[in-house]
């Protein structure tokens, strides 16, 4: 006899147990995404200041560590089940932000936080989606676009208490309230998941790299890589940024938080234009937009609030499309039998390459004397990626 858990069920008839499992994801993503990955760009300046003005390669660690957990989440909700990775992620986000509160050099920081980061991976979106998908049949897209809007939300929602927290305790205070809320909330949330392993759906493609040699699929994950190295240079530097060009620390939160809340409406928007216009126009589009809010960054000196607006305005609808609208367009571009692979293959690469960032936004900025290189780059970066997409053009599979 098997030794594996039970697989999740499908529940069709009762509401509730199809609906809190959703709920309770949602709730946890919100908390430890909101408190680690969005807060980031919150806390980093403080950080820096406390160990030798830097703490980019603290974020890299971070954000890479996330992105490598990501690959091994798949196999283990399939062997040991869905909550004893999701404990599992838990127990990781917040032993690390309890470890980065006694770190005393940029070496022990960085460690703590790719434990945390690894955490945030086990715990978040890849295993959200997968058990959501595995739990419904009906309105699938609105259970995933709830979780997925909680993520959005978690951005708008926490940084503000981790910027008050800070600013009445400092950084490492915060990063430990942060650990504690974590630990104390989410276990319990845990038990409203179904305990069972995801059943995986047997692929009938050829060969598991044949995507990856097609030079339409290798364009679009070129495309995806330099928007992610766009939006995580800004979501990571925006807070320090504006505080550089006059803000304080509580405006340039509520600014950072306004912008990330924009990303809720924006995917429901986002999600219209794109059944209309098509997927590649769409992203076109987000991209032109995220280019202009990003240098609407740099002119909030001269502008003032006016430039603020902008750049909430303009950056906040556009950084969260790309997700939306890219994955819209990687299913015209690639066969359905290859889809789920692509899909996954592009993530693990833009998200590694997209955990460079932070480091290179340090560097850029040291180089400089200030934000207005990076920023530029990061706009150009966003640029660049339009002729890409616009080659993108529907596979064999698409057209019939």
């Amino acid at each position: 006899m098997s030794r594996l858990p039970p697989p999740l069920p499908i529940v069709q008839h009762q509401d509730h147990a199809r609906w809190l499992p959703v709920a309770a994801l949602s709730a946890m993503t919100l908390l430890i995404q909101g408190t680690t990955l969005m807060s980031l760009g919150v806390v980093l300046p403080a950080m820096a200041a406390d160990l030798g003005g830097q703490a980019g390669s603290a974020a890299t660690a971070f954000l890479l560590a996330m992105s490598i957990a990501n690959l091994p989440v798949g196999w283990a909700l399939d062997r040991i089940g869905a909550r004893p990775v999701l404990l599992a992620g838990i127990i990781l986000s917040a032993a690390g932000f309890a470890l980065a509160f006694v770190a005393r050099d940029l070496v022990w920081l960085a460690a703590a936080m790719a434990v945390t980061g690894a955490g945030v991976g086990a715990s978040t979106i890849v295993p959200g989606i997968a058990i959501i998908t595995s739990l419904h049949n009906a309105r699938r897209g609105l259970a995933l676009a709830l979780f997925l809007g909680a993520a959005v939300a978690a951005g708008a929602v926490v940084p503000p208490f981790a910027g008050a927290a800070i600013d009445h305790h400092g950084w490492r205070t915060a990063l430990l309230l942060g650990a504690t809320v974590i630990a104390l909330t989410c276990p319990l949330l845990v038990l409203l998941v179904p305990g069972g392993r995801i059943r995986g759906e047997a692929s009938h493609a050829s060969s598991p790299w044949a995507a990856l040699c097609s030079a339409r699929f290798c364009r679009f994950v070129l495309a995806m890589t330099l928007l992610q190295l766009a939006i995580n240079g800004v979501l990571l530097g925006a807070v320090d940024a504006l505080m550089a060009q006059g803000l304080t620390r509580p405006r340039a939160v509520a600014a950072y938080s306004s912008a990330n809340l924009l990303g809720l409406p924006a995917l429901l928007l986002g999600g219209m234009v794109a059944d209309r216009l098509g997927a590649r126009r769409s992203l076109i589009a987000a991209v032109l937009l995220l280019a202009m809010g990003t240098v609407a960054l740099i002119g909030v000196r001269a502008m003032a609030m006016p430039g603020v607006t902008a750049f909430v305005l303009l950056w906040g609808v556009a950084s969260a499309l790309p997700g939306q609208s890219g994955s819209m367009l990687l299913a015209d571009t690639v066969s359905p039998d290859a889809f789920p692979r692509a899909l996954g293959l592009n993530t693990a690469i833009i998200s590694l390459v997209g955990a460079l960032a932070p480091v290179w936004t340090d560097q850029m900025r040291q180089m400089s004397g200030g934000y207005t290189l990076p920023v530029l780059v990061y706009a150009g970066l966003a640029l660049a990626a339009v002729p890409l997409i616009a080659l993108a053009a529907p596979s064999k599979a698409q057209t019939g």
